[in-house]
């Protein structure tokens, strides 16, 4: 089905998955109970093929630079892109281990250990059904003595060995509920990834291009060299309705579906 389809589906069942079905005649109670159950069973497989449409729908727009999130903030508020963070996916993994494991005696090889079955669990979320296994590198052996410092360890693990398309896949997982309420079912899904990292930025935008041929690297400042050399580089060096509005009927023409 298409995204308006599948969105018409939705809708319809989603007065009946939130059914308050205690309340009426008794006599009816397990029909209505019945009711929801299947309701909410059918809104899962509804809500999994919207939002592979909304992947393959989407078009990453990563936002570099030190006015990104002002970039970010008026695109969404103007040009109906969404935005969600980039690092969610790597974030959510970490805070499914303890502080107590990587930032007390447990070896960090161990930890992986644990992060690869905490791994297997995000994927079944995100229905991804295959990737590399993660196992742990000398090069990962280092002290941690922060929370911090373990996300920056979990996110240059999983996407140097799985791959920074798992952004992507997250972030059109993080949009899925405000898509719904806003009956979004165009044919283009503009996603803003502000993103503060310029060498993760840059292996992300290569990787998302394992999802699709609409990655665009917005910069807002200076350009450096690694950033020129990439393909799909939109410059913005004053952030302003004026600017913003231009970068985004560029982007417009660039990932025009």
């Amino acid at each position: 089905m298409s995204l308006a389809k599948t969105l018409e589906e939705i809708k319809k069942l989603q007065p009946f998955a939130e059914e308050d079905v205690d309340s009426g005649p008794l006599e009816t109670m397990r029909a209505r109970r019945g009711r929801k159950a299947q309701a909410i069973e059918s809104l899962k497989t509804l809500k999994r093929d919207y939002s592979k449409d909304l992947l393959r729908s989407a078009a990453f727009i990563l936002v570099l630079g030190d006015k990104r999130e002002e970039f970010a903030t008026l695109a969404s508020e103007h040009y109906k892109c969404f935005q969600t963070d980039p690092n969610t996916f790597f974030t959510d993994l970490a805070n499914r281990i303890p502080e107590t494991l990587y930032m007390g005696k447990e070896g960090i090889s161990n930890v992986f250990d644990i992060v690869s079955r905490h791994l297997e669990d995000k994927a079944l979320d995100l229905d991804i059904v295959g990737y590399n296994q993660l196992v742990f590198k000398q090069q990962y052996r280092r002290t941690i003595n922060t929370k911090e410092d373990f996300y920056a360890l979990v996110r240059e693990a999983v996407t140097e060995q799985i791959g920074g398309e798992l952004v992507g896949i997250q972030a059109v997982r993080s949009i899925l509920n405000s898509a719904i309420e806003r009956n979004y079912a165009a044919k283009v899904t503009p996603i803003l990834l502000p993103v503060s990292d310029e060498k993760f930025a840059l292996t992300v935008a290569n990787d998302l291009g394992k999802l699709t041929n609409k990655v665009i690297v917005v910069t807002t400042g200076k350009i450096t060299k690694a950033l020129k050399a990439h393909g799909n580089v939109l410059s913005v060096k004053e952030v302003s309705q004026e600017s913003v509005e231009k970068a985004m009927a560029n982007i417009s023409a660039l990932v025009k579906p």
